[in-house]
């Protein structure tokens, strides 16, 4: 089978970040094939810089620990051959109304606190939100300790079972262009902040992006030069 490259803006990211869009690998690719690079994005650590071929990138995510599955996901893409600075962004929300509404992500604000500071805006490609089930259904049947006692059986109950639900997501995924916000990125403070998502029906999420993400977005190459101090 012969490899696939990645020498135009096709789907070669879409395989890492497990969504439709397409995305600016072709720096990152043009000496391996669409698998290895993607590949490499996910094996890559969380909140540090990384590099495929000329592009870099820093990874985040954001998940409710009762149920990983729901999560919020960021891959901030910093490709200077292309031209290119982005935020590829993967959700499984719990509102319902999301995908019922076939709605889309149309921004990402980062916020300190309640205090916005940079708002996510322009949209290069997005993917209409889905019903996807983050959890199947499942039963823990009852526990019971004893035995046959004279023929009858005798004992008692430990657990006397549980169900526990399906657990569905609205799942989909945006692309936003970076490019106008180098200076506010550079600008942000190194810690914790809020992520509020809003959707195209007007429905808000909010997350969070970890303070080392944060700091290693600050070492992209698009963003070191804005973020160091004047000589």
């Amino acid at each position: 089978m012969p490899k696939i490259h990645c020498r135009a803006l096709v789907g070669c990211l879409a395989i890492a970040v497990g969504t439709a869009l397409s995305m600016p690998l072709a720096a990152a690719a043009q000496e391996q094939s669409a698998a290895a690079a993607a590949a490499a994005v996910r094996k890559a650590p969380f909140s540090k810089v990384f590099t495929v071929g000329k592009a870099a990138f820093v990874k985040d995510k954001d998940y409710n620990p009762s149920e990983p599955n729901i999560q919020f996901f960021s891959l901030w893409i910093d490709a200077p051959a292309q031209k290119a600075f982005e935020v590829a962004v993967r959700y499984c929300v719990p509102e319902q109304d999301v995908s019922g509404d076939q709605a889309f992500l149309a921004e990402m604000v980062l916020l300190d606190g309640s205090r916005p500071l940079v708002r996510i805006s322009r949209v290069l490609d997005t993917q209409r939100a889905r019903e996807k089930q983050a959890r199947p259904a499942r039963y823990n049947p009852p526990v019971v300790v004893g035995g046959l006692y004279g023929g009858f059986y005798g004992g008692y109950v430990v657990d006397p079972g549980s169900y526990f639900p399906e657990i569905k997501c609205s799942a989909g995924s945006t692309r936003f262009d970076l490019a106008a916000l180098k200076k506010q990125i550079a600008g942000l403070p190194n810690r914790t902040l809020k992520v509020q998502l809003l959707f195209s029906n007007g429905v808000e999420q909010g997350w969070q992006l970890g303070g080392a993400t944060v700091q290693a977005l600050k070492q992209l190459p698009g963003i070191k030069k804005f973020a160091a101090p004047p000589a």
